[in-house]
């Protein structure tokens, strides 16, 4: 996936984003990743093909989970073991760290994370998968890269009356071991809020799971406060907040949203 604006790449882009939202708004933030993976992604195959129809009823009537072209169960593809507590790394974990309404649209920022694949055929399986999703994860291309380490991947997304999502990836990584900032220390990633806008109006950050408040500081002199969400609360409207992402745990995430046109300035961890 470009880190560019775009609404012509194919039906897989074009409705990532919407999936997301949809799939994190049904699904409140604190929900078991196991439940959550299988819950979405039976509403997303159900979408894609109409195979996977019948895969969710089966997956409804036998309590497993039933191979789907080159998405396969959680017990066939390694021989690591079969338990419940299994990831199912064909399937992201999806959240939505934040959203609110900008210039007659909507916009959200919204997150995947997949599991660690344990060898080379999940690897491959995992890649198709994420391939189908219109993702490309930060390796040098091979599946091998992708043993024993977690993708992720933060995308804003923005939807104006009928017309097609418009989303931008805001950062990605594979990573061996997810990063756990300590403190006050704060990662941060700036985007236009709106895709016809160059303004960096949008910040995306990574704080420690200790942070309570994060304050961004705009070029006008303005600044915005982000507070804390409690775990399993809904998704509300906000220009800023700080959630916990599933599939994250060794960090949250937090967005702030400028007012009017004006740019990022710096942000820190106020609490």
């Amino acid at each position: 996936m470009t880190n560019t604006d775009g609404n012509g790449h194919g039906m897989a882009q074009d409705r990532i984003a919407l999936l997301l939202a949809d799939a994190a708004r049904e699904i409140e933030t604190g929900a078991a990743p196991v439940t959550a993976v299988v819950r979405g992604g039976r509403r997303r195959r159900a979408r894609r093909l109409t195979a996977a129809v019948a895969a969710a009823a089966a997956v409804l009537t036998c309590g497993t989970v039933t191979a789907v072209n080159e998405l396969p169960d959680r017990g066939s593809a390694s021989p690591a073991g079969t338990g419940a507590d299994r990831p199912l790394v064909y399937e992201p974990v999806m959240s939505t760290v934040g959203e609110g309404t900008r210039d007659g649209g909507t916009w959200s920022v919204n997150v995947q994370v997949w599991p660690a694949p344990r060898d080379r055929g999940e690897a491959v399986r995992q890649m198709k998968a994420m391939a189908d999703w219109g993702f490309t994860p930060v390796t040098s291309g091979s599946p091998s890269d992708l043993i024993g380490k977690t993708t992720y991947f933060f995308i804003r997304a923005f939807e104006k009356g009928g017309e097609s999502a418009r989303f931008r990836l805001v950062t990605s990584d594979t990573v061996a071991g997810l990063p756990s900032p300590k403190g006050t220390g704060i990662n941060v990633f700036t985007k236009p809020l709106t895709p016809d806008s160059d303004a960096q109006s949008l910040v995306v950050g990574m704080v420690a799971t200790t942070a309570r408040q994060v304050t961004c500081h705009w070029k006008d002199g303005s600044a915005t406060t982000a507070e804390l969400a409690p775990a399993n609360t809904p998704i509300r409207p906000s220009d800023a907040v700080i959630r916990s992402v599933r599939g994250f745990p060794t960090a949250n995430w937090f967005v702030c949203a400028a007012p009017g046109s004006t740019s990022y300035k710096s942000a820190e961890v106020t609490k």
